[in-house]
């Protein structure tokens, strides 16, 4: 679709200028509680998957699967991954390098086991492997090809159900043969390859329902047709029930498969996003209510999460002409109902976002990943907030707060001490820890780490983050404290008096402002901290505003030649939703530079140095026994006049010196 220069140019510069995307704050590891784990060997890429313990997970790599307690690094473990064993022309078994193979399918099978999938590039293997002691237990049970990929590169999405594996991927190295697949228990089902392109993002499983029987899976993509060059994006449904048709038509493939347009962008703009990038979905009880959100950019480099309903999806299927049913035993369907199931794959009506079918934001960040969390709040409500990670490809985070169809980026959160490229996300929902990992690290993220937000209550409710709230000490954990408050929704900080138990702290202001002497005529440079990006800094002389330069994060006040005129009271200000507070506070003073301690010692000592010489010399004279004693002079002559005086003089001089 055509879009002109102008008008582009207008969306770009409309949603570069809106503060919400702009994060508030940025953080990193001084800032917020952050644990370390390094990784061995050269992974291009990672899976991450939640442990059986509170802050533990599992990480598969380059021929190796870690077990990582963040609690108890003692306990962490590292083994290799398994490889097929295969025979050389002499019939001898050998085994290729246990470093051969990359692990790109990682799920839990029960409490004791995982389902462990690597390839190798040329030929796939799949375990089951107990998590006791981390010992790999290989069997053939369920074959590799076609659950895991061939690529190490390919998205691969895939689901573990009750035994089932459900899994998109390519199983040639050359063509493009892509397809939505299940092994397990249940009946396989291989299905023909779609003359379509396509390539799988993600994968969701539709339930549990109250009728179990309609429980789905959800799967989406970005497919091309043969005729277009452009990308669409699809979400497609399979029924968890399916057994594939009959023995006459669509044996082994699937007789509940529906696809749907998953649309993304603002209409009236003429600004759309077709290309899906990841995707994730919120964990709240009800499937119904469940929000799926989706990650999309378009050919400018500008990304949008838009957000759909498990219950909006799935009615869109309902409206399919074969009502989109999931049945109890599909092997039984007439051959006239599979044949129109088979011609008609395509529901009519698109999958819509909510509010109103726009984006929920807009930008111009190169967003890689998306997660989701959902986080009671404080305050008298006790209402759930989703907050979203979405990673960058500068290796950091931003946090996001989802309210009534807003975004507000709370922080930007750096996980690594350097620049790194992200290659996954995970988050644990009971301790509230982002795992973030790179090719050679795995970080955990604290997301209750709430102290740097400030020290009074008002910081604390700016903030935003419903992760955090004031107990009436300090900004702390909304989990660990009750009776707290917060304002996620508006950060009103009149909420902080509102409560009369809350005292009042003196701000930075009430302190004593040093006195700094600054030489006449001299350059000079007052520096302030700028921690929030949304509010308004300016300087402040003797009550009058003065402008700042802002450089790495700090607002410089620059005195090109100071005067007298220049001295006095110096304060920088912050304003941030009416709330203002002093940073920082400075007395300059403006003087003729004056004698130093060291110049004054100088001074004193210097005539003493010149006298010292004529002091030795007349302690070798006879003159020196006649002065300032009773005694008659050694000499036969008398003392001439002029010399008792002199010598006097110069006794007295002594005097004074010592």
């Amino acid at each position: 679709m055509f879009v002109s220069p102008c008008l582009l140019f207008l969306n770009i510069f409309y949603f570069c200028l809106a503060s919400s995307n702009n994060p508030r704050v940025l953080l990193d590891e001084k800032d917020v509680p952050i644990k370390r784990y390094p990784l061995s060997g050269n992974n291009s890429r990672i899976e991450l998957l939640l442990g059986p313990h509170n802050n533990s997970i599992f990480v598969g790599g380059h021929g190796r699967l870690w077990y990582i307690d963040f609690n108890r690094p003692d306990s962490s473990n590292e083994v290799t991954f398994p490889v097929l064993e295969r025979k050389t022309d002499n019939s001898k078994p050998t085994t290729p390098s246990n470093y051969e193979y990359n692990i790109t399918t990682l799920h839990s099978a029960n409490a004791t086991s995982l389902f462990v999938c690597g390839s190798n590039g040329k030929e796939p293997k799949c375990c089951f492997m107990s998590t006791e002691g981390l010992k790999m237990n290989c069997t053939e049970g369920i074959r590799a090809r076609g659950i895991a990929p061939l690529n190490v590169t390919e998205r691969a999405p895939s689901l573990y159900l009750e035994g089932d594996v459900y899994a998109a991927v390519n199983t040639d190295v050359k063509d493009n043969l892509v397809a939505l697949r299940r092994i397990g228990p249940k009946a396989d089902i291989w299905p023909d390859i779609d003359k379509n392109e396509q390539r799988y993002v993600s994968m969701a499983f539709s339930g549990p329902r109250k009728d179990q029987l309609q429980d789905r899976v959800y799967t989406f993509l970005m497919q091309k047709s043969l005729e277009a060059s452009s990308w669409t994006t699809w979400v497609t449904q399979v029924c968890k029930a399916d057994l594939g048709g009959s023995k006459m038509f669509l044996q082994k493939a699937w007789t509940s498969r529906l696809s749907a347009r998953l649309l993304c962008g603002i209409h009236d703009r003429m600004l759309f996003f077709d290309q899906l990038v990841d995707v994730t979905v919120s964990q709240e009880a009800n499937w119904e209510e469940r929000r799926v959100y989706g990650l999309f950019k378009n050919s400018w480099d500008m990304t949008a999460v838009c957000v759909y309903t498990m219950a909006d999806i799935d009615n869109v299927f309902k409206s399919s002409d074969v009502k989109g049913e999931c049945v109890e035993d599909s092997t039984k369907l007439g051959p006239d109902v599979l044949r129109k199931i088979k011609d008609n794959p395509n529901v009519k009506n698109s999958v819509l976002p909510v509010k109103g079918g726009g984006p929920l934001m807009v930008s111009r960040y190169d967003y890689r990943h998306i997660r989701v969390d959902r986080v009671q709040g404080g305050g008298h409500g006790r209402i759930y907030y989703n907050v979203l990670f979405l990673s960058l490809e500068s290796g950091s985070v931003h946090k996001v707060l989802e309210h009534a169809g807003e975004p507000f980026i709370i922080a930007e959160l750096h996980p690594f001490s350097s620049r790194h490229y992200i290659q996954n996300m995970l988050l644990q929902p009971f301790t509230k820890r982002l795992y973030v990992s790179s090719s050679s690290e795995v970080v955990e993220v604290d997301l209750n780490g709430c102290q740097r937000y400030g020290e009074q209550c008002e910081d604390c409710v700016l903030a935003r983050d419903p992760y955090c709230s004031w107990n009436g000490t300090h900004c702390a954990a909304t989990a660990k404290s009750r009776n707290t408050i917060q304002d996620v929704e508006h950060g009103n900080v009149s909420v902080c008096r509102q409560d009369k138990d809350i005292p009042e702290r003196p701000s930075e202001s009430d302190a004593d402002c040093p006195t700094l002497d600054v030489p006449p005529e001299s350059k000079y440079f007052l520096r302030c901290p700028m921690f929030s990006s949304h509010a308004q800094y300016h300087w402040l002389h003797n009550g009058a505003s003065r402008e700042c330069q802002v450089a790495e994060g700090s607002c410089l006040l620059l005195i090109d030649r100071m005067t007298p005129e220049l001295g006095g009271c110096y304060e920088c200000v912050s304003v941030e939703r009416g709330y203002r507070k002093t940073l920082a506070c400075h007395q300059l003073e403006s003087r003729a530079p004056g004698p130093t301690p060291y110049l004054l010692a100088l001074v004193c000592l210097l005539p003493c140095l010149l006298l010292l010489p004529l002091l030795v010399w007349w302690a070798q004279s006879p003159f020196f026994f006649r002065c300032g004693t009773s005694q008659a002079p050694v000499s036969i002559t008398e003392e001439p006049a002029h010399l008792q005086s002199q010598c006097s003089q110069h006794g007295s001089a002594v005097r004074d010196f010592e």
